[in-house]
């Protein structure tokens, strides 16, 4: 039976967890190599039957695969030539294009040499790989094993045949900790650590800034070299922040297993339905990337073998570590903590994420020896 102080201890952490983690999905690069105009081919075929599936369920409000599939497979594989196991993924493809309501107002449409996903692949032993009637050369990375079970998706990219192909990592045994490395999540401040190390949001929000007006500018001439433009800064914007964020989840994963640590961080799923922000404040709300983040630190530690905690973030910034008062008006400013009752000052990112590492110190010890914790399904 667990303690008095036990139950305080789970109280403290207020609903904090930890979640076993079975295994990290990663995607390595599998060459192929072989008639490349018998692809191209197929690619061509399967992205117009795409586009006409995508007609028939705009046109007729056929937004679901099952009915979908009884009303145009067999036309399908009969005008575009398909296998069934094209004729099914094309169909899930369209799906899925229309799976959220807000999709269903305009027409999906396909790019002719789009991206293709697999079904049923095989690698064989002899080098090669069979997918929907064809057999070909392909080369991957050493030490890579590849399962036909797992996912895969055949795309043409710069004049080559990739099928991105969902791996199974090496499991690693979970170090043991006693003290974690709390994460504070931010938009000023990207991440601060209970360190002392902040990194810095200036140059990621100054780039959507400076996209924010550039699109503003170039939607409101509507010429068409405008929306060339737009179509060629789409991603650009998206590629910058997930840089950044891999960046930041390497050194915080790598300094924690150089110290033998565990690694905190706060569940912020659902924050953008519970806090307000002005106006002016409203794109940079929105486009705050903190669950790539949050991944991005997860499968990093899962490989790495750093257990992970995640925490119950309210009051974290609010909450003096000196003598426990918690009150809205210690955080004296964005970068500034100043306890109310004990004088106790210091950042306030810094603050808040000694905060997280306390309460999963507390909450590994009222649970015990923990080996590790992963990202709580359905959360973000």
């Amino acid at each position: 039976m667990m303690s008095v102080a036990g139950i305080d201890c789970i109280i403290l952490a207020m609903s904090g967890y930890l979640q076993y983690n079975k295994g990290v999905k990663l995607t390595t690069v599998v060459s192929v190599r072989g008639e490349s105009d018998a692809l191209l081919s197929m690619i061509r075929q399967f992205n117009a039957a795409c586009n006409y599936l995508s007609a028939i369920a705009f046109s007729e409000h056929i937004f679901y695969w099952l009915p979908l599939q009884r009303r145009a497979y067999h036309e399908i594989r009969k005008q575009f030539g398909l296998t069934s196991a094209q004729a099914v993924v094309a169909i899930r493809k369209v799906a899925y294009c229309y799976k959220h309501k807000a999709r269903r107002a305009t027409l999906a449409s396909f790019k002719s040499l789009g991206a293709m996903p697999l079904y049923r692949h095989r690698y064989k032993k002899d080098g090669t790989v069979a997918f929907y009637g064809l057999r070909m050369p392909f080369r991957s990375r050493p030490g890579v094993v590849l399962s036909s079970k797992s996912q895969g998706t055949l795309c043409y990219q710069g004049g080559k045949f990739l099928i991105h192909q969902v791996v199974d990592a090496p499991e690693v045994q979970s170090q043991e900790v006693t003290s974690y490395i709390g994460c504070d999540l931010g938009i000023v401040n990207i991440l601060a650590d209970s360190d002392g190390k902040t990194y810095s949001g200036g140059s990621v929000n100054g780039l959507r800034k400076r996209h924010a007006r550039l699109r503003a500018k170039l939607q409101s001439k509507c010429t068409g070299s405008a929306k060339r433009l737009l179509r060629k800064r789409r991603k650009k914007e998206g590629r910058f922040a997930k840089h950044v964020n891999h960046t930041i989840s390497k050194q915080v994963v790598a300094k924690a297993l150089d110290t033998n640590r565990g690694i905190a961080l706060e569940d912020l799923g659902g924050i953008r339905d519970r806090i307000t922000v002005r106006k002016g404040q409203r794109r940079q709300h929105h486009s705050w990337s903190f669950f790539q983040l949050r991944s991005f630190i997860t499968y990093k530690a899962q490989l790495a073998g750093v257990p992970l905690v995640i925490v119950d973030p309210r009051n974290t910034s609010r909450t003096c570590p000196s003598c426990g008062c918690i009150d809205k008006a210690n955080r004296a400013s964005q970068s500034r903590f100043l306890c109310i009752s004990c004088g106790f000052s210091g950042h306030a990112d810094t603050v808040a994420a000694g905060n997280i590492a306390h309460r999963a110190v507390v909450l590994g010890r009222a649970l015990g020896d923990v080996p590790y914790a992963g990202v709580p399904a359905g959360s973000g």
